[in-house]
């Protein structure tokens, strides 16, 4: 049971401490204008979800996205830059949390009950081999994992109860945060997000789970 947390500011554009919250925006215009593009003459949600993801799946992924601004005549560096879901749509490469918040923002155009759709921040497992951001999508009894980062359609839809590399410390949406239990401080989790993750583990590790779940 997930555990209502205060909303916390995170420090990834040039200094400007944005709320977590801010970065799942369903209702910006150019989200729901590519949500209509993705999703036009789809009506199962199943293939509406596989078509959002494969679209966010399939753009270049990079670990952690350097930017640089130019503002009043200095120069300012980010190390690793978390953009809104628009702005992230037009950047030439992404990593896991920008891949997250766009799904995550695209997902709530046709997922609108609260709880059916968040964006997750924890760690891969195996001594918390590093910092990784998903989406997580609840409909009634079923719980599935959307990875954004590995374009291979077994990815699209993990069930939970079998994906147990993936340690989710906290939750959130437009308008909420939610943590695992009450000793998870969400300052904290979000500081360890600036960490690498291993995608080459990743990758090996979803491969056998589609072998197991095809019975091979």
């Amino acid at each position: 049971m997930l555990i209502k947390a205060d909303n916390q500011p995170v420090d990834t554009r040039f200094g400007d401490a944005i709320w977590i919250t801010d970065f799942i925006t369903p209702n910006n215009p150019d989200v729901i204008l590519k949500y209509r593009e993705l999703t036009k003459g789809l009506y199962d949600p199943d293939d509406i979800a596989i078509a959002l993801w494969n679209y966010v799946a399939n753009l270049p992924y990079v670990p952690s996205v350097s930017a640089r601004l130019i503002a009043g005549g200095k120069q300012f560096k980010q190390h690793d830059t978390w953009f809104f879901p628009a702005e992230a749509m037009l950047v030439e490469k992404s990593n896991c949390a920008n891949r997250s918040f766009i799904l995550a923002s695209l997902l709530k155009n046709y997922l609108t009950t609260p709880g059916e759709v968040y964006c997750v921040v924890g760690n891969l497992s195996l001594d918390g081999i590093g910092a990784h951001a998903w989406v997580q999508v609840n409909r009634g009894s079923r719980s599935y994992i959307m990875e954004t980062t590995l374009p291979n359609l077994h990815f699209a839809l993990i069930p939970t109860h079998l994906a147990d590399a993936y340690m989710p410390k906290v939750y959130f949406d437009e308008k909420s945060v939610y943590t695992v239990d009450n000793t998870v401080s969400v300052a904290k989790v979000l500081e360890s997000c600036f960490g690498l993750c291993a995608i080459d583990f990743l990758e090996s590790y979803l491969c056998k789970k589609c072998l197991e779940l095809e019975g091979v």
